[in-house]
This record gives C-alpha cells, structure tokens and sequence, in this order.
C-alpha cells in the first residue's frame, strides 16, 4: 500500500486521570498520571429528553468530541465523521439483559440506546450534523481501523473528518468477556491532502499497510496503565503520543491480518 498523507487539525482525550490532550502530552514528556476520577456529566449540546437518556457511551464520546471541537478550526455541522468502540454498549445491553429475565418489560429507548452507533446518532442532534457518518467495531482493531476509513473519507471527499474512538468501562458480568474496565476515548479532527495547507496543523502523518512480518505491533508505553491495555481506544493515546516523539518514529497496529503503520512527517506544534 502507498503510504498514506493527512493533518491532525485537533484532538481530545478522556480517561481517569487525563482530562485533555495537553493533559496526555504532559504524562508523555514524563509527568505522572493524575488520579481524578472519569467524570461524565450529561451532555449540554442534546435537548433534555436526550440528556436523561444518555448512556455512559454517549456521555463519554459526545464529551470528548465537544473537548476537540473547541480547538478545531472547522465548522461542527460540516464535519464527515468516523466512530469506532470496541463494543460501546456493554451498560445498556445490561440493562436490556436484566429486565428480559424478571420483568420482561423493555423500554423502546433502551433498546435504541443499545446499538454501536448512538453516539454518532447523538452527535448529529448535538450538532446538527447530516453529514455522512460511518461506525466501525472490530475489537481491538478498532481504532486502526476507524482511522484508516478517516483518512481514506477525507482523500476521497476532500473534506475534514471527525474521528471519535471510544471504549466505556463495562458493567459485571459482561466485563468478564471484555475486560473494560476503566473508559477512555480519543477523537481526531483531520484533513487528507498537499502539506501545504493553510490550516493550523498539530502535526502532519503518514500512514500504510504491511503484511504482519514486515512489521510487529507497537508495545504499550510505560505511562500506559495496564488496566487501559484491553481498550481499543488506548491505541489512539499511544498514537497521539507521537506529537512528542521524534519525527519518523513509526507506531504498529494490527488490522484485519495486517499491521498499520503511522509515523509522524514533521514536528508540530
């Protein structure tokens, strides 16, 4: 595969202890990770009724996306946008689980709520957003997966694309089977096209597919908690890292038998 060229326009981070991606940035130049707590208000941008509605999926991506959204340089209801979970409905599903084996009685709101994609649905209310959307879930895998369908959205429209990847901490039992225990989530707001660009630029990117010899899977930082190496999500943090890496240094992901690679052109901002 050719390589392929974008620029991060902005970005956002939420996980326990990491409130933005000045926050991330410090933790890699070598600060300690903090310890506050994940707090997810309800998200202001949706009416009420939504609000109250709103799953701990939800309030996670739609407040890392507001946290990106403020730095970008594009208007909110323009953007193409790509969404990635690993799974992303483990509480709702509980929800829907437990009330199938005593009541019996399921609100049609759960059940909306229970799809992969209500936080893009969501984001399109909060935003007014009907631009085209798309929503992947591949395990692991969905962070590299999510960016690479980005970056081919935004060669092929021409257009700036929000990335949003998101991993909400799962409720027992099902954390047995995902073990999410902590939520985390990244967003990306990027363009695909000439370096030249006009746009203020955090940092311009090459990325490309290998087959698995030619490349083996980037190991999780020492900054990176443990608990964090089950969410795909992590993976967008560790690639957010290379701002403050050397340009060149190339991060691995594994993707559908393949390895991706991203590397970084040029120093940033």
């Amino acid at each position: 595969m050719k390589p392929l060229s974008f620029q991060l326009h902005a970005a956002g981070v939420l996980a326990p202890g990491l409130g933005s991606l000045a926050d991330l940035r410090s933790v890699c130049r070598g600060a300690p990770l903090g310890d506050a707590p994940l707090a997810l208000p309800p998200p202001p941008q949706l009416p009420a009724a939504e609000r109250r509605r709103a799953s701990q999926a939800v309030r996670l991506t739609l407040a890392c996306v507001a946290q990106t959204l403020e730095s970008s340089p594009f208007d909110a209801a323009q953007l193409r946008s790509v969404f990635a979970t690993d799974e992303g409905t483990g509480e709702v599903c509980q929800q829907m689980l437990e009330a199938l084996v005593t009541t019996r009685q399921l609100s049609p709101m759960v059940f909306t709520n229970s799809v992969h994609n209500a936080p893009s649905g969501y984001f399109a209310i909060g935003w007014r957003n009907q631009q085209a959307a798309t929503v992947v879930s591949l395990g692991l895998e969905s962070f590299a997966c999510g960016l690479l369908c980005a970056v081919t959205d935004a060669l092929s429209s021409g257009k700036p694309v929000l990335l949003a990847v998101c991993d909400p901490a799962m409720t027992a039992p099902l954390d047995e089977l995902l073990p999410v225990v902590q939520g985390t989530a990244a967003a990306f707001v990027i363009t695909a096209g000439p370096h030249d660009t006009p746009l203020p630029a955090l940092g311009r990117f090459r990325m490309a597919l290998h087959a698995p010899a030619a490349a083996t899977p980037a190991p999780f930082p020492a900054w990176l908690p443990p608990a964090w190496h089950s969410n795909s999500s992590a993976r967008a943090l560790t690639a957010l890292a290379l701002l403050d890496r050397a340009p060149g240094t190339v991060a691995n992901f594994s993707l559908g038998g393949q390895s991706l690679s991203l590397w970084r052109d040029e120093a940033g901002a």
